[in-house]
């Protein structure tokens, strides 16, 4: 049996509150320690706790939850596209014009709040991905894969060919690493954790910049995962969860279990070459996703397990305000014109910020939600995106948060 509209909406906003807790615990990291750290993948912190807190984000979290965001984003595009028309509206412009407004208050997130933006990526693939809107599923699922393969086939293939090119991606000794990594956390650390206000939006405006290129490598990855949502928005997979329930489970059997297994690698085994690492994190990490969204939608079904995970669907109806409102706190956390902690909080107590924050949040969007039909970043978007009222545009507090997957 199908599931009715409004179950279906709860279980998609649930999906995505859900989302948000798991990119929360990865970006918190990005506030507090240097994205050039980071990148180098120098790890400052001592202690079993620590080193097992981070063993951990890495095999189960990071690289996940925004690879399910990606999926909403594009399964959101196709119920979208099916309102519009139900309606005899111009998806195109409307569309359009979502994806301006969603770009223009990404680079102002990127400039003026965090770097690590995220909503700039998704306003410009969101473009490519209109040119998909009128592709069958199987033609998706068909450009998905390919999209979702096509970084680790061509990386593989260029270091197999090349002894020459794999050495070129491990020039420095590991002393050397830990020893760049350590300048630029105490760099940063002195910028965004005592400097002025005009040092760090300069600094900003740098790892902003930093951010959009190293995110290109990703782009093949987050337009990938558009595209599997749409596929399943146009399969019905997850409209009716109990009649796709054999697929699903086989999903979460084989692609979970496989990715799971490519992660354990990528975390645990030591002097992986540079396509290894490739392969894991790029097939890898996609399989996870896809897992955890079948094992979200089966856990759904049963009405003890939907009591609890029904509460991501507060934050997640209002994962704009939400996401934006977790950069501002994390500034005043971690920044100098706060209270200046950037650099001294533990991996471990870290996570701990991000759940009572996260937990705030939910409660907060919960009384919200039954203050006002739609969160505040939310009526600005569908103001550009209607050019008129956005209460219009769905019954108080059900409908719209549905296509407003980021």
């Amino acid at each position: 049996m199908a599931l009715n509209s409004q179950s279906r909406i709860e279980l998609i906003d649930s999906l995505r509150g859900f989302a948000l807790l798991g990119i929360f615990l990865v970006n918190i990291s990005f506030f507090t320690t240097s994205l050039q750290t980071i990148s180098y993948g120098v790890d400052l912190w001592s202690g079993w706790y620590n080193e097992l807190v981070l063993l951990l984000r890495g095999i189960v979290i990071d690289g996940k939850f925004v690879l399910i965001f990606s999926f909403l984003f594009g399964f959101g595009m196709v119920l979208m596209r099916e309102s519009a028309q139900a309606k005899g509206r111009s998806f195109n412009r409307i569309y359009t014009r979502r994806l301006t407004a969603l770009l223009l208050i990404g680079l102002l997130h990127g400039i003026f709040i965090w770097y690590g933006d995220i909503l700039t990526h998704y306003a410009l693939m969101g473009f490519l991905l209109m040119l998909f809107q009128r592709c069958k599923p199987r033609t998706l699922l068909i450009w998905s894969l390919s999209l979702l393969l096509i970084v680790p086939i061509l990386v593989t293939g260029a270091s197999l060919l090349s002894d020459s090119a794999s050495q070129a991606f491990d020039p420095v000794s590991q002393a050397d690493v830990r020893q760049i990594g350590v300048y630029y956390q105490e760099r940063d650390a002195a910028i965004y954790g005592a400097g002025t206000m005009t040092q760090i939006i300069i600094q900003r405006v740098n790892d902003y910049i930093g951010s959009i290129f190293n995110m290109l490598l990703f782009y093949p990855q987050i337009l990938g995962m558009f595209l599997m949502g749409a596929y399943f928005c146009k399969r019905r997979i997850l409209h009716d969860v109990q009649e796709n329930r054999k697929g699903i489970i086989q999903l979460l059997i084989i692609g979970g279990g496989i990715g799971l297994v490519l992660q354990l690698v990528l975390s645990l085994v030591k002097g992986l070459p540079f396509w290894g690492e490739a392969a894991a994190l790029f097939v890898g990490a996609p399989l996870l996703a896809l897992a955890y969204i079948g094992v979200f939608a089966l856990l759904y079904q049963s009405n003890l397990w939907k009591k609890g995970l029904h509460w991501f669907s507060y934050p997640g109806k209002m994962a704009f305000t939400n996401y934006l409102l977790q950069s501002v706190l994390c500034g005043l956390i971690f920044y100098s014109y706060g209270l200046g902690w950037y650099g001294t909080i533990e991996p471990v107590w870290q996570m701990v910020i991000v759940v009572v924050i996260f937990a705030l949040q939910a409660v907060f969007s919960r009384v919200w939600l039954k203050l006002f039909p739609i969160g505040p970043l939310e009526y600005v978007w569908r103001l550009f995106t209607y050019w008129g009222s956005p209460l219009n545009q769905g019954r108080r507090g059900q409908t719209q948060p549905l296509h407003e997957a980021k």
